[in-house]
């Protein structure tokens, strides 16, 4: 809350010396209209007149110009505030929709897994199957391979006998091995199958813990950007606080400027003090008036001493004036 503190600071160093300066313009108003009663002014209360008025207009100017300003710096830092937390609630977003998906890909990645490991079992059970299967035609075209071979022998001892049988023989065989060269094929192709599988979940397996990292670096972000949120919204709700503050004491100051203004205008043909009474009672009455969020304006001790010395005065003026108007009747 640093940067509350620093405006307050900056706002109060800035405004109590042009505002107390113009409060005690006001009072000396006052106590000269007070010291005058019925009579109209010397020259030199004349002149002290209109030299309080002069004073009391030009600080009561320049403490609402720089509350002005005091008010444009912190709409500045609620601003950068509001683009900050902007920023923050995108990073967040992001970062949960960055959650998120990292979450499905690597329920993707485990569905993945199950279904080629279960793929790998059924091909080793096919793998099992088809070594069996080439056994057993090897074994087969073996046995065909000794009937041709004892079939030729035999066509020469008994060549009406032995030549039918070596050709019944080889016309098996030839079918055997063609069975054997499918029974390798398949074989092949099971072998390929498990190793392209074995491949995609090895993939996968590495797959699985880069997922798992990127998620972990994006919930420890995350869990970074929470607080910085939570930072972010107590201090707009505590500059926010400030901001009315120090808008409550500019439209204080000038209002307090435009009654000053008005009793100015008033004054500068002045031939006389009573058209002046209700306007120098109404900036008193307006300066010494407890406006709820003007704290900052009356922090100073000299300044609750210029407005007690004004809760004394202005009562004694307002008697005075209604004696005068009661004197008109």
């Amino acid at each position: 809350m640093e940067d509350c503190e620093r405006h307050e600071r900056d706002f109060k160093e800035a405004t109590s010396p042009h505002f107390l300066k113009a409060i005690s313009s006001i009072l000396t108003l006052l106590e000269v209209a007070v010291g005058a009663g019925h009579g109209e002014l010397s020259e030199p209360d004349c002149k002290q007149f209109k030299s309080e008025i002069e004073s009391a207009q030009r600080e009561t100017l320049a403490a609402e110009e720089v509350a002005s300003c005091a008010v444009d710096l912190i709409d500045g830092s609620c601003e950068k505030l509001m683009v900050q937390h902007g920023t923050l609630s995108k990073e967040q977003r992001e970062l949960q929709k960055c959650i998120k998906s990292t979450q499905e890909q690597l329920a993707e990645v485990e569905a993945q897994r199950r279904r080629i490991k279960g793929q790998i079992q059924t091909a080793k059970g096919s793998l099992r199957h088809a070594e069996q299967t080439l056994r057993t035609a090897r074994a087969k075209k073996g046995e065909k391979q000794t009937g041709r071979d004892i079939g030729i022998g035999l066509s020469f001892v008994v060549p009406c006998i032995g030549i039918p049988m070596a050709v019944a023989f080889e016309k098996e065989r030839m079918y055997r091995k063609s069975e054997v060269d499918i029974a390798l094929e398949d074989l092949s192709q099971v072998k390929a199958s498990i190793v392209m599988d074995e491949e995609e979940l090895n993939k996968l397996n590495r797959q699985a813990p880069e997922l798992e990292k990127e998620m972990e670096k994006a919930a420890d972000t995350l869990s970074g950007v929470k607080p910085e949120l939570l930072k972010n919204k107590q201090s707009r709700a505590a500059l926010a606080n400030v901001q009315s503050k120090l808008k409550t004491c500019y439209q204080h100051m000038s209002a307090l400027h435009g009654r000053v203004s008005a009793l100015k205008a008033q004054a500068q043909n002045m031939y006389s003090l009573a058209p002046l009474i209700p306007f120098i009672i109404q900036a008193g009455a307006y300066v010494q008036e407890e406006v709820p969020g003007t704290e900052l304006l009356l922090t100073e001790a000299h300044v609750h001493k210029v407005l007690d010395r004004l809760r004394i005065i202005l009562p004694k003026l307002k008697e005075s004036d209604l004696s005068d108007n009661a004197s008109y009747m």
